[in-house]
This record gives structure tokens, C-alpha cells and sequence, in this order.
């Protein structure tokens, strides 16, 4: 039988130990986790890719990526692409991938400068894995 006094020892004890095993135990990753993306510049753009406080041309430029520098998608999500789910901005042209002109209006969300939030051109983009 417990004293009254050893009580709250044994229950710390107890609660200690629980603990640490929880602290100690790594997360079980699950299985629709997705790592975020890096973006970077595209060779087809010159090796420059802007950085945007928001998501149209005009705003306000906050650094410029280059082909050799990255910054990290905001976003990861099974099921999306790169940096998806994007947002729907304002217009902007760029070379693609395969070389020509593209207009586009999406914009994704990189992590530049916490807290604030920044965002790229999609199609003016490269991503790697």
C-alpha cells in the first residue's frame, strides 16, 4: 500500500517517464507527407527569378533567385505539383520550359523571409525535389 507521502513522487515518477519515452520515440512519418520543393530560377529566363511580396508584377520585389540559389515551397501537399496548390494572381509572361512564351496567372508560396509571405511565378520557375 502507498504512504500518502510517496504519492505524488511515484505519480511524477510515473508521468516523467511516460514522458520522456514520448520525447524519445520519433514521429511515425505518415504516408501522404510530402517534403516542400525548392524553386529556383530557370536557365530559359536568363537565371533570374523574382521574389514577390505578393502575387502580380507590382508588388513589391523582395529579392531575385538566380539559377544556383533556392528558396523552399511553402506549400507540399499529396496529389498537388510542386509548390501546389497554387493561387490565381496577376498576369505575367516568361519563357517556358520547352523555350517559348508563356503568360501565366498562377503564383506559388516560397518561404523567403519569415514572416513575411512571398510567392514566384509558376510557369517562370524551375523545381527540384
Amino acid at each position: 500500500m502507498l504512504s500518502r507521502k510517496s504519492l505524488p513522487v511515484k505519480v511524477f515518477a510515473a508521468w516523467a517517464a511516460v514522458s520522456a519515452t514520448a520525447l524519445a520515440t520519433p514521429a511515425i512519418a505518415s504516408a501522404a507527407a510530402v517534403e516542400p520543393a525548392l524553386v529556383h530560377a530557370s536557365p530559359n529566363n536568363g537565371c533570374k527569378l523574382n521574389v514577390r511580396a505578393g502575387t502580380a508584377v507590382t508588388a513589391a520585389l523582395l529579392h531575385t533567385l538566380t539559377c544556383a540559389n533556392y528558396t523552399t515551397c511553402a506549400h507540399a501537399e499529396a496529389g498537388q505539383p510542386p509548390c501546389g496548390p497554387y493561387l490565381t494572381g496577376g498576369t505575367y509572361t516568361c519563357v517556358g520550359p520547352d523555350g517559348k512564351q508563356v503568360t501565366d496567372t498562377r503564383w506559388a508560396e516560397v518561404v523567403w523571409r519569415a514572416p513575411q509571405t512571398a510567392y514566384v511565378s509558376v510557369a517562370c520557375s524551375a523545381f527540384r525535389s
